[in-house]
C-alpha cells in the first residue's frame, strides 16, 4: 500500500480556501446584519415587553395591534373571576398613524447606531388610545356582572324603634350592585396606569370592590346624630310633661298618658295630633265656660231661675289655649296654670264662677242682696226701672264695669242731669246708684210712676256700703 502525502503547496491551497470561506461567511453575515438593522427595527428589540426583533415597522405595527387587541381585562371579585373582556371588545385600539410614525422613527434611530453585537433592549414609545365610548359602555354594562347575587345599598336613616321606644340612627349599608359610571371611571383610571409600563405585556386584573358599587345616597353624619339627640330629647319632654289646669280650688290634670296618645311619631319626626288636642280643649271649654250660656241660679228666695242674658263669667280662648298648650307640652315640666281666657270673671271654683261673691236683684220682689265669700253682707229694698219697654231694667248677669264717686247721670233723650254719690254701672248705661229723690224703696213704687230709666236706685247708706264692698268686675245677677 502506497502512502500519499499532502504537499506543502496543497496545504497552502486548502488554507486559502478556508480563509476565503471564512471571509465570505463573515461578509455575508455582516451584510445580513446590516440589512436587518437597516430594513427592520433591528435585533433583540422589544416594545413594552413585546418582541419585535427583525420586524419591519409595518409588521411590528401589526403585531403590536394584535397584542393590544387580544389583551384581556379580567375582573376579580370576592376571590373569583367574574368577567373578562378583551381590549378589542372594550372598544380600545391604538391610533395607527401615530404608532406607525413612532415605529419608523425608532427604526431610523437604531439604523444609525449600527452594532455588530446587539444586546437586548426594551423600548417604551408614545401612543394614542382610541376609544369607542358606546362599545366601552356596552362591554361594562352592569348586566355583564349579574352572574353574582347582588344587593342594593341602603341609606343611613333615622327611624323610631318601638322596641326601644326611642329614635335610633341606622347606619348606611354598602351593597354590591355595580354602578356603571363608577365602574367606567375606575376601569379607565386602572388602564391608564397600566398602559404606562405594561401597554402590551400582560392581561390586566381588576379587583372589584366598593369603588365600583352603587354608594348610599345618605351617609351617617354628625348632623343626623344631633337630630336623633334632639328628637329623643323632645320625645322625653312630651312624655314627662303634665299640665294642671286651675279652676279656683278645682283642678283638671292633663296626664302624660293622654299627651302620649296625641303623639304622631314618624321616622321623619314628632308631631302632635292637633285635632285631638283641640278636642280636649273644646271639651274642657264646654265643661268650664260659664259666660254666654243660660245660667241656672238658686235665688235667696229659695227658687231656681234660668238667667238667659248671661254676660258674666269665664270663656276659654280655644285658639290661644291651643297655641299655649302646644308650647307647654314641649317643656318637659309639670305646669300649673289657668287656661287662656278670652273673658274672665272675678273668681271661680270649678264651674261655680260666683264662689259666694255676687249681687243678686229680684225685680219682682224689688229687693237686692250682696254676698261676699258666701256671707250675706247686706240686703235692701230697691226701686228699679219702670215696667215699660223703654225703661225696664235688663234681666241678666253682668260684671260691674267700674266704680265712680261722685258721678253725674245725664240723658239727652230724657233731658235730665243729676248728681249721685255712688255710681256702679253694669250694662247699656244702667247701673246701681243712690237716689236721694226717692222717698221710699221697695213695693210697687217702680210701677206707680217712681220707676227709674233702668238703673237700680238704692238708699244712700246701702249704696255706700255696696260701693265700699265691691270692686270693678263684681258679678250682678238680675232676674
Amino acid at each position: 500500500m502506497t502512502k500519499k502525502t499532502i504537499t506543502k503547496r496543497t496545504w497552502k491551497l486548502l488554507l486559502g480556501i478556508c480563509i476565503a470561506a471564512v471571509l465570505s461567511i463573515g461578509i455575508g453575515l455582516f451584510a445580513y446584519i446590516h440589512m436587518i438593522d437597516t430594513k427592520t427595527l433591528g435585533r433583540k428589540i422589544s416594545i413594552y415587553g413585546l418582541d419585535v426583533s427583525k420586524l419591519t415597522a409595518e409588521k411590528a405595527q401589526q403585531k403590536i395591534n394584535e397584542a393590544f387587541h387580544n389583551k384581556n381585562i379580567i375582573f376579580h371579585e370576592d376571590g373569583e373571576d367574574v368577567y373578562s373582556v378583551s381590549m378589542a371588545q372594550l372598544g380600545y385600539s391604538l391610533e395607527p398613524d401615530s404608532l406607525r410614525n413612532e415605529l419608523e422613527t425608532l427604526q431610523q434611530e437604531r439604523s444609525q447606531d449600527f452594532r455588530l453585537f446587539a444586546s437586548e433592549k426594551d423600548y417604551t414609545i408614545d401612543y394614542q388610545i382610541i376609544k369607542n365610548e358606546n362599545q366601552e359602555k356596552t362591554a361594562l354594562a352592569a348586566e355583564n356582572f349579574d352572574n353574582k347575587e347582588r344587593t342594593e345599598s341602603a341609606d343611613a336613616h333615622i327611624r323610631y324603634s318601638k322596641k326601644k321606644k326611642k329614635y335610633i340612627l341606622v347606619k348606611q349599608v354598602q351593597g354590591n350592585q355595580i354602578d356603571e359610571n363608577r365602574l367606567l371611571n375606575y376601569v379607565e383610571e386602572t388602564l391608564e396606569k397600566n398602559f404606562k409600563t405594561k401597554l402590551l405585556a400582560s392581561d390586566v386584573k381588576i379587583n372589584l370592590g366598593e369603588e365600583v358599587y352603587r354608594q348610599p345616597d345618605i351617609e351617617e353624619s354628625g348632623e343626623m346624630k344631633q337630630k336623633v339627640k334632639k328628637l329623643n330629647s323632645l320625645l322625653k319632654k312630651y312624655r314627662s310633661t303634665t299640665v294642671t289646669y286651675l279652676f279656683g280650688e278645682e283642678t283638671q290634670v292633663l296626664e302624660s298618658d293622654t299627651i302620649s296618645s296625641w303623639l304622631q311619631i314618624k321616622n321623619s319626626g314628632i308631631s302632635l295630633d292637633k285635632d285631638a288636642v283641640a278636642d280636649y280643649i273644646s271639651n274642657m271649654a264646654n265643661k268650664y265656660n260659664t259666660i254666654y250660656v243660660p245660667r241656672a241660679f238658686h235665688t235667696s228666695l229659695g227658687t231656681d231661675v234660668t238667667v238667659s242674658d248671661n254676660e258674666y263669667g269665664y270663656r276659654i280662648d280655644q285658639d290661644a289655649e291651643l297655641t299655649q298648650l302646644l308650647e307647654d307640652l314641649k317643656s318637659g315640666e309639670n305646669i300649673s296654670r289657668e287656661p287662656v281666657y278670652s273673658s274672665s270673671g272675678m273668681k271661680r271654683n270649678g264651674t261655680d264662677d260666683l264662689a259666694g261673691s255676687y249681687i243678686e236683684v229680684s225685680l219682682d220682689s224689688q229687693h237686692l242682696w250682696l254676698y261676699k265669700d258666701g256671707a250675706l253682707v247686706t240686703e235692701t229694698d230697691i226701686v228699679s226701672g219702670a215696667p215699660t219697654a223703654e225703661r225696664e231694667t235688663y234681666r241678666g248677669a253682668w260684671p260691674i264695669a267700674y266704680k265712680a264717686s261722685p258721678f253725674t247721670l245725664s240723658s239727652d233723650e230724657y233731658g235730665y242731669a243729676v248728681n249721685v254719690k255712688y255710681w256702679m254701672p253694669f250694662v247699656y248705661g244702667q247701673g246701681l246708684h243712690d237716689a236721694s229723690w226717692q222717698s221710699a224703696f221697695g213695693g210697687n213704687r217702680y210701677k206707680t210712676g217712681n220707676g227709674s230709666h233702668g238703673c237700680i236706685n238704692l238708699p244712700e247708706d246701702q249704696a255706700a256700703l255696696i260701693y265700699n264692698t265691691i270692686d270693678g268686675g263684681y258679678p250682678i245677677i238680675i232676674y
